[in-house]
């Protein structure tokens, strides 16, 4: 942000909007050095998340279907829950098309804030934003497609659904190596690019595909990839997706427009009470009707915690915001706006609570299940 709104700020955009236009219109949607480190580069970060998840999914929190089910009940509860505020706050105004903006999470400037609060975060909480966070992409993905998106190709995203269900009709058949999953995630990749849909998420569908059976050596080839691609996504493609993404440029009058005000509002409001609240009773309802279970030492009091980090997020909803104001670019600057306080003041509520809660369960009784309603 002090590069975007400093003396060099020119820069900022001249190498983050730089025009690079590569494949033609299959490519149409990936104009510039920034889109392709949010769709590109940051496949392999969705690759490796896609390896934790289907490690968690082996021999972790996650094995269990009751609480695999959670956070993507969670997820869903955010994104209705952060809708709701934001269309509240501007019901018949001219920011009216913009519900679907506060609805994403971003999942590595969420995991970041995470990391920031060290074994003040319970382990089990990380893999419950883990997978709300891939949840919630998914289901921000498919709104941005279905109510905001003008390109979207049948035929590609066809195309799409057939590869990704061979590769698991293969991985179920045949003994797959990780060589042919990642060649058919690249495919999965070009054709959701194609398709006018977030192609990165491709690489969760790899990652979850990697085979883990055991080698005559006692190795997983899952292991082994997460190993030698995780230090790669931590230490180059997030710090650059991070500087890439957080460039925000303030300027007076950003909320001078007619509905700038309730669109800076409702998008700050939604990150902040709408996230937190849509999780939070979400996951409860599903504890307290039996189909799910907190994982391992969470207590109520962390879920919570993890719930006002989720309203973290900055991309697909600038992304949404664009398109929902193609017309209105000073509505953008509002949204913009409320993006950074609303996820600001989302990460001090989370670090709140987090800091306060403790590190998690310690005895057998606070373990797993259903703790007590009273955190």
């Amino acid at each position: 942000m002090a590069w975007a709104n400093g003396s060099w700020a020119h820069t900022y955009a001249s190498t983050w909007l730089h025009t690079t236009r590569v494949g033609g219109r299959a490519f149409a949607d990936l104009t510039t050095v920034r889109d392709w480190v949010n769709s590109g580069l940051m496949a392999v970060f969705f690759l490796v998340v896609g390896l934790e998840i289907a490690r968690e999914r082996r021999h972790g929190d996650l094995a269990d279907a009751r609480t695999a089910v959670v956070p993507v009940a969670g997820a869903l509860g955010g994104m209705v829950g952060a809708g709701l505020v934001y269309a509240l706050a501007n019901h018949g105004g001219p920011g009216g098309p913009g519900w679907g903006i506060p609805m994403a999470t971003d999942i590595a400037f969420a995991l970041g804030a995470l990391a920031l609060l060290g074994r003040r975060v319970p382990p089990g909480l990380r893999v419950f934003l883990l997978t709300l966070a891939v949840a919630d992409d998914i289901g921000s993905v498919v709104v941005l497609a279905v109510f905001y998106s003008s390109r979207t190709s049948v035929p590609a995203l066809v195309g799409a659904a057939v590869v990704a269900v061979v590769l698991v009709a293969l991985r179920r058949t045949v003994r797959l190596t990780t060589g042919v999953v990642l060649a058919g995630g690249v495919v999965l990749w070009a054709l959701l690019a194609a398709g006018g849909v977030e192609p990165a998420l491709a690489g969760v569908v790899a990652g979850l595909l990697v085979p883990a059976r055991r080698d005559a050596a006692g190795r997983e080839p899952a292991e082994r990839l997460e190993r030698r691609v995780g230090p790669w996504s931590a230490f180059v493609v997030l710090p650059v997706f991070a500087v890439a993404n957080a460039g925000i440029t303030f300027h007076t009058g950003m909320l001078a427009a007619p509905g700038a005000a309730a669109v800076f509002a409702g998008v700050g409001l939604a990150r902040v009470l709408g996230k937190l609240g849509g999780i939070t009773v979400a996951c409860l309802v599903v504890v307290r009707l039996g189909i799910g279970r907190l994982p391992g030492t969470i207590r109520w009091r962390h879920l919570v915690g993890g719930a006002a980090v989720a309203g973290i997020g900055f991309t697909v909803p600038l992304l949404i915001a664009e398109l929902a104001f193609v017309d209105s670019p000073r509505l953008v600057s509002a949204a913009e706006l409320g993006l950074f306080a609303g996820s600001a003041v989302a990460f001090a509520v989370g670090a709140a609570i987090l800091l306060w809660s403790g590190p998690g369960a310690t005895s057998a009784s606070e373990e797993g299940g259903e703790p007590p309603i009273p955190w």
